[in-house]
């Protein structure tokens, strides 16, 4: 039997189905319970807990062979120290797994989190992997994921709208991007079959590196529209545009190091690309299946 957290979220939910597929007995914990219907409706066990409560977390944890274990990566945006909310969920979730006996953990972490500074929200999952690996008795797996594809569904309304896709990072440097059910199958599989001891590390590059040139190029050619370009944004005019939307201080300083670290190359991928590290899904099958849709439906502002 396996324990997912953050089962309603995308990596999360699609190792609860990798593993209800193959058979396995899955416990899925979220927040809320009415968010894990669907997984219920599969055959899996839910079990509503918050991820800062680790009495909760280690009755959910007992008896299982394994553990998911996941500090949802969608951010508070107005979260006034995002830090701190990480680093209590992260102890939480190392004290569950101390106390409920479990052996064996796979957890989410990101390209770049070896380094302790200079990576914004990343550095938090720098300190969950240390807090956790250092845990006695347990086999720990950290999934360093690269860039996630989804974070383009972001920019379906300027697409759409104003057929342009603004980042700040660096048009044509490559990006390891990498599909959320990918990573999720990983976990899965991993937690099923995977043979490590004591502290590893995978990363996970996607099908190929791709920039944000090309990734923009692939969406223009799904949606029949030629004229939607790439503009890279300076650091300083994407860190006023997120407070103008909200975003807390904190949480904007830590997006726009994110911004800094990749084109500095300072956040980087570090492994060989191998089968082991790459995934299946590419960024046309992505744009086609995820984004084209999105972008057809919505609205012109």
């Amino acid at each position: 039997m396996f324990v997912i957290t953050g089962a309603s979220g995308r990596t999360g939910r699609a190792a609860a189905v990798h593993l209800l597929s193959a058979g396995h007995r899955v416990r899925a914990v979220g927040r809320s319970a009415s968010r894990l219907t669907d997984l219920a409706a599969r055959g899996a066990e839910v079990w509503e807990a918050d991820p800062s409560d680790s009495a909760a977390l280690t009755d959910a944890f007992r008896g299982a062979d394994g553990i998911y274990a996941v500090i949802q990566p969608n951010y508070i945006p107005d979260h006034p120290d995002f830090g701190a909310f990480q680093d209590q969920v992260a102890a939480s979730l190392t004290r569950a797994v101390t106390e409920s006996g479990v052996t064996r953990v796979v957890g989410l972490s990101s390209w770049g989190a070896r380094h302790p500074q200079g990576t914004g929200p990343v550095m938090g999952l720098h300190r969950f992997e240390q807090r956790l690996s250092a845990a006695p008795g347990v086999d720990t797996l950290w999934l360093r994921a690269g860039y996630f594809m989804e974070n383009l569904l972001d920019h379906v309304g300027t697409a759409r709208s104003h057929h342009r896709i603004s980042a700040p990072f660096e048009p044509d440097l490559p990006l390891p991007f990498v599909a959320t059910p990918d990573v999720g199958a990983q976990a899965g599989e991993q937690l099923a079959t995977g043979a490590w001891h004591g502290t590893e590390v995978l990363e996970l590059q996607g099908e190929r590196d791709v920039s944000m040139r090309e990734a923009v190029g692939v969406i223009a050619k799904a949606v029949g529209a030629d004229d939607v370009t790439y503009t890279q944004t300076s650091l300083a005019d994407f860190h006023s545009k997120l407070r103008s939307e909200g975003v807390s201080l904190n949480v904007a300083d830590m997006m726009a190091e994110v911004g800094e670290a990749v084109n500095s190359r300072h956040m980087r991928t570090e492994q060989p690309r191998t089968a082991r590290t790459s995934t299946p899904t590419s960024i046309e099958q992505f744009i086609e299946e995820e984004f084209a849709p999105r972008y057809r439906a919505a609205r012109p502002d």
